[in-house]
């Protein structure tokens, strides 16, 4: 490891977006490893026993919630680009006036550290294979989601207003276990289990999906060693290898015994390849999960509430 100091014992995590999907399997995970945990949110999550606090970030400050040494993970937003699409003002309100709001409460309460959940939508897409990594200059001219600008303007907003030693990671498209499906190898996986028709625009469009456990594992480790982002630099956390929507349809159908094929509509392919190689050398991380492995037991969750409302 380089750059990276321990803080010898286990820190008080603050967690916003704790009743989200990261932020609750997060929240689990590190009480289970013996952290005390905060959670914050709009709403409680009945499945955390630690103290949970209700709290609108655009408009609220929470810096009396948070214990002075406590390490601060950033993850509430309004997090998909269809929702800051149809709620532009919303996305603006939770995604930037929000975090320069954490970023505040987090130097007035002398925080250890703030850990910001950027994204790999902050790369822009492209139509060949490219590698991507954390020095990549990025233009806002580059992006045509709102739910990306937000994302590399938060970044901004942290590096240049944070006094704290801060943290920026780029999360790769997260996919796990879950009743309903949240990203998009889900989704085709629960529709090559189902026999249903699968039309995309670009067989070939590709991401580095992470797993959700190699996902909070990383950013564990972020917050028990120490800030990554000294020099202003982002950490990428994605998945081990790239994949295209026609990859996941195949491993799928490997998976359970089916040839569903997958009807491509001839746009042009969106690739982000995020490369993970900085967060080995800074974090001594590595995603564990196989894509095989992974979208297995998704399939197990999904198809449990398929199966149980066709009364199989």
């Amino acid at each position: 490891m380089t750059n990276m100091m321990s803080v010898g014992n286990l820190n008080t995590l603050v967690i916003t977006g704790s009743s989200g999907f990261v932020g609750e399997r997060l929240a689990l995970r590190a009480i289970e490893l013996g952290y005390e945990v905060l959670g914050i949110d709009l709403k409680k999550s009945p499945n955390l026993c630690c103290a949970q606090f209700v709290v609108d970030l655009s408009s609220e400050s929470i810096a009396s919630l948070i214990p002075r040494g406590a390490v601060v993970i950033h993850l509430a937003s309004l997090s998909t680009d269809s929702l800051c699409r149809e709620k532009p003002v919303t996305a603006i309100d939770a995604n930037l006036k929000a975090t320069a709001l954490v970023v505040s409460a987090t130097q007035e309460s002398n925080a250890e550290q703030l850990i910001f959940a950027s994204s790999e939508w902050v790369y822009p897409e492209n139509s060949e294979l490219n590698e991507q990594v954390e020095t990549d200059s990025l233009d806002l001219l580059d992006l045509n989601s709102l739910y990306a600008i937000t994302k590399l303007v938060g970044e901004s907003i942290v590096r240049t207003t944070s006094t704290k030693p801060y943290s920026l990671l780029r999360f790769g498209i997260v996919y796990g276990p879950r009743p309903t499906p949240g990203s998009a190898a889900e989704s085709l996986a629960l529709k090559v289990h189902n026999g249903e028709e699968i039309r995309v625009g670009s067989a070939t469009t590709s991401r580095r999906f992470i797993y959700i456990d190699d996902l909070i594992d990383a950013i564990l480790k972020v917050a028990d060693f120490g800030p990554v982002s000294a020099d202003g630099t982002a950490l990428n956390i994605a998945g081990p290898e790239l994949i295209s929507l026609e990859a996941v349809v195949s491993k799928v159908n490997q998976i359970l015994g089916k040839s569903i094929s997958v009807i491509d509509g001839g746009a042009t392919p969106s690739i982000r390849n995020p490369l993970i190689d900085r967060a080995q050398v800074l974090i001594d991380w590595q995603p564990k999960t196989d894509f095989s492995t992974g979208i297995l037991k998704c399939l197990k969750a999904m198809t449990v509430l398929v199966n149980n409302e066709q009364g199989k």
